[in-house]
């Protein structure tokens, strides 16, 4: 099996004309949370479209501090009609409330002393234009406020909302899984030895559309090839989970081969080395490994090299080495990682460890026959 190098793989990916557009579907966006952006969303408002202020305080005109004190001429609330503030006034003002016209600077409620006489006096230093959201300060009309190929998280709803929007586009593509092994069962079936990798693929891909599951291929090349085809004419991306090696019944890379372009067999580096990519008639085929460590991380690096011409990143940080890592492997080795603060430490090195991966929330490529130290920073994926 001929290996590339990581890098060279991406590029063949990022390089190959495949028949795939992002496809999209409009959705309430209270209900799209998780989901794919399939476009960019420009803000049509200027969040907010006054100036407000942002504490609890009295609205001035920052050249009248230097009177010593004030006359209080009001109280203004969220919901209040914008008054006009003259020299030598002060309005109380409410957070979220519109600053008067004429005042330039808020001065918190804790720097300030009301008298009797109806009037207020300031203590400590004041900076000129304090506590005050400016027009367009959360969101400027025209600016783009979030990307296509953002996942709508929950911190970003609010966002949204706040352009009145309702609805939202976001991504729809359509993938089909089969996995490969006469050994193997539907992960549906009461049978002991079930296909369990398929639904973790089909959770993975929720954010980016919606997936359809063709079962389990048995080990004969016609049925690999019927499974390939069928999801190649039904969908939009065919993704094949085992059959990925050399032996006597991996037949989906020659498959590819035969159909249309296998664009490489093989990376080369550890745990993802089985993972393959091609194209029929245009439409993409990823090959997994039927090992779930290997499954998982090719599907993440594979599906992420590929949606990248949609806007999708993937999401990556610089952390420090909890332990030592020494790699004994002759070639590069991709490893799981728990980040905790910012600390990273190596699980169990194995491509079908379950428990590991489950308590993993990272990855990373890490060099051939090399020594990393403790405190060493090394740059990981999360999960």
């Amino acid at each position: 099996m001929a290996l590339i190098s990581l890098e060279e793989a991406r590029r063949l990916i990022n390089d190959y004309s495949f028949n795939l557009r992002c496809k999209a579907k409009e959705m309430d966006v209270l209900r799209a949370g998780g989901r794919a952006l399939a476009r960019d969303l420009i803000a049509t408002k200027n969040v907010p479209d006054k100036r407000l202020s942002a504490m609890d305080g009295y609205a001035v005109r920052y050249e009248d501090l230097k009177l010593g004190r004030l006359r209080i001429s009001g109280k203004v609330f969220p919901d209040s009609v914008q008054p006009s503030l003259m020299p030598g006034e002060a309005y109380y003002v409410a957070t979220g409330a519109p600053i008067p016209s004429g005042a330039d600077t808020v001065v918190r409620v804790e720097n300030s002393r009301t008298t009797e006489d109806g009037y207020v006096e300031f203590k400590g230093e004041v900076m000129r234009g304090k506590d005050i959201r400016e027009v367009g300060e959360d969101a400027k009309e025209g600016d783009v406020i979030l990307r296509r190929g953002e996942i709508l998280t929950a911190n970003k709803i609010g966002l949204v909302l706040t352009q009145g929007v309702k609805s939202i586009d976001v991504m729809d593509l359509q993938f089909s899984i089969f996995a490969n092994g006469d050994e193997l069962a539907p992960f549906y079936s009461d049978e002991g030895n079930r296909d369990i990798i398929s639904p973790m693929v089909m959770e993975f891909l929720r954010p980016f559309g919606s997936s359809k599951y063709l079962g389990v291929a048995r080990d004969n090349i016609e049925d690999v090839r019927s499974n390939i085809l069928k999801g190649v004419e039904e969908s939009d991306v065919v993704i094949s989970i085992g059959g990925s090696s050399v032996g006597e019944k991996d037949f989906v890379k020659r498959v590819i081969r035969e159909e249309g372009d296998l664009l490489f067999e093989g990376i080369s580096t550890n745990v993802i080395k089985r993972g393959a990519m091609g194209a029929i008639k245009g439409k993409p085929v990823l090959v997994l490994p039927g090992q779930v460590v290997s499954a998982f991380l090719v599907l993440h690096e594979l599906v992420f090299s590929l949606l990248s011409r949609f806007g999708v990143q993937r999401r990556k940080l610089k952390v420090k080495l909890g332990e030592e890592l020494l790699v004994t492997h002759n070639m590069d080795s991709t490893f799981l990682f728990q980040i905790d603060g910012c600390y990273a430490k190596p699980m169990r090195w194995g491509v079908g460890l379950y428990s590991e991966l489950a308590k993993a929330n990272s990855y990373g490529y890490l060099k051939r026959l090399s020594h990393y130290r403790k405190g060493e920073e090394i740059e990981l994926y999360l999960l």
